[in-house]
């Protein structure tokens, strides 16, 4: 985690340890553990810090007395991120991040829908890992959607760990209190930008053994892919609704978009991989 007056990898963000306040003077919106302003975004996780993000440049990460910049790490890459890059007006989303033969792809979908492990066993079959929870859609001159490295590693369960041999790979975990860990990805992709054509939006199936890779037409793409906005609400409190809207709007003009329907079971992940990659691999 960065600290102090130490400058990330784009030199016009900063985060450092300091003191948040407690409230915005001037909030217009608040919520249970959070408030905004026209420039600041502040939110507290119990027990672990406050972040104040401000301007789409700056986050401050106002530690709690128990806590330590590990404890806070998640939540600044995380929810912290996610608010900067709304207030810098950039389409972010919900997803892990892939490359294929240099054609991009989004595996979208809630906490717990198994981007991570899908992202996982992709890589072992072929794919670059680009990231992991948090998408940054940029559009070229040309209108081309891009995603970027973001640096990350997978974040799984160990039971998918285990399930997909990566123990070898296994790092520190995401938080002390969870069985869930960092784990180096096989394949990393390279550092420039990879045109975004493809996007997976997962959905646990109530049926054992189902499988379904269903094409979106844009009508129906377009409220699923709003869906999973990061942090979707508070890009709603932020002002984004009619944004959001243009900047999705121009995406569904450029990638196509599939439902996938399966069962959270492991038996079926072999399948999974093959009927993506087959999708991936296909002429836009």
């Amino acid at each position: 985690m960065v600290i102090a007056d130490e400058v990330l990898s784009q030199t016009d963000v900063r985060v450092r340890c300091g003191t948040a306040p407690a409230a915005l003077d001037a909030a217009i919106r608040v919520g249970p553990t959070w408030q905004l302003d026209d420039a600041a975004f502040l939110f507290r996780v119990p027990q672990v810090a406050r972040f104040l993000v401000t301007n789409g440049n700056e986050v401050v990460v106002d530690l709690h007395a128990s806590s330590t910049t590990t404890d806070a790490a998640p939540f600044l890459l995380g929810t912290a991120f996610g608010v900067l890059l709304h207030q810098r007006g950039q389409l972010v989303l919900h997803a892990a991040t892939l490359s294929y033969r240099g054609r991009g792809v989004a595996l979208c979908g809630v906490t717990g829908a198994g981007k991570s492990t899908l992202a996982a066993a992709l890589c072992q079959a072929g794919c670059d890992f680009v990231g992991d929870d948090v998408a940054a859609i940029r559009f070229d001159d040309g209108g081309v959607p891009t995603i970027l490295p973001d640096g990350r590693q997978h974040r799984l369960w160990m039971d998918a760990v285990e399930q997909l041999a990566l123990t070898d790979c296994l790092g520190p975990p995401v938080r002390p209190c969870l069985k869930k860990f960092h784990v180096d990805p096989p394949r990393m992709a390279t550092q420039g930008p990879t045109p975004l054509t493809t996007i997976i939006i997962l959905r646990k199936a109530d049926s054992p053994g189902r499988f379904d890779l269903t094409p979106l037409d844009p009508v129906d793409a377009a409220a699923l892919v709003r869906d999973e906005v990061y942090r979707s609400k508070t890009a709603s409190h932020l002002g984004r609704d009619a944004d959001l809207f243009q900047q999705i709007a121009a995406l569904l003009g450029r990638v196509r978009v599939f439902l996938l329907d399966r069962a959270m079971d492991f038996a079926l992940l072999d399948d999974t991989v093959a009927a993506v990659l087959a999708q991936i691999d296909k002429e836009v």
